[in-house]
Parts: structure tokens; sequence; C-alpha cells
């Protein structure tokens, strides 16, 4: 059974395997930021810590809502404020393994 750990609020959390990461964490009494959940807003982003290949790849949606995450706050912070980051959405990830998270601010 997969384990999320949310780093910013030290808690850790026991997930069925392809549960979508937000869906799972909300059923276990934990709320991340959100928005639409769909896809679409980017209200939900993290920060994959570590285990980001314990994530399904992320699909078109999810793929094209990141890049305008990105763009976003390269024009807002400079590069330095998304380079070697791993931002998924919570909302559209599926867990596969062990992965630590926080929100993406």
């Amino acid at each position: 059974m997969p384990r999320v750990s949310i780093q910013d609020a030290n808690k850790s959390f026991d997930v069925n395997e392809g549960e979508i990461l937000y869906d799972s964490l909300f059923d276990r009494g934990h709320e991340l930021p959100h928005g639409c959940l769909a896809g679409s807003c980017g209200a939900c982003r993290i920060e994959v810590i570590e285990g980001k290949d314990s994530l399904q790849a992320p699909s078109v949606i999810e793929k094209n809502t990141i890049e305008a995450i990105k763009d976003e706050y390269v024009k807002k912070y400079g590069e330095a404020a998304v380079a070697g980051k791993e931002i998924r959405l919570s909302c559209r990830a599926k867990v596969t393994g062990n992965v630590t998270i926080r929100p993406f601010k």
C-alpha cells in the first residue's frame, strides 16, 4: 500500500494504489488546496519532493495546466521559481507508490 507524506504538515497516509491523490487524502481527513478539481484551474498544484516516479504520468489536461502554471511563475518570479521542481495537480495525479508532497505556492 503506497504512503503519501505531506512535508509541511508532517502527516502521512496509507492510500490505495491508483487513487487520485487529492481524493485519497480528502477521504482520510486531509484537505489540500483546490479549486475546480478537474485539472484546469491549477489551484491544487503540488510540488513532489520525493517519489515523482510514484505517480502515473500526467494526462494531456494536467500537462497543459502545469505548463501554464510554470509560465506564470517564470513571468512573475523568474526561472528559479520552477527550476528543478516537479509540479503536479493533486486532483489529477494517481498514486502508484510512496510519495512526499507539499502544496506549491
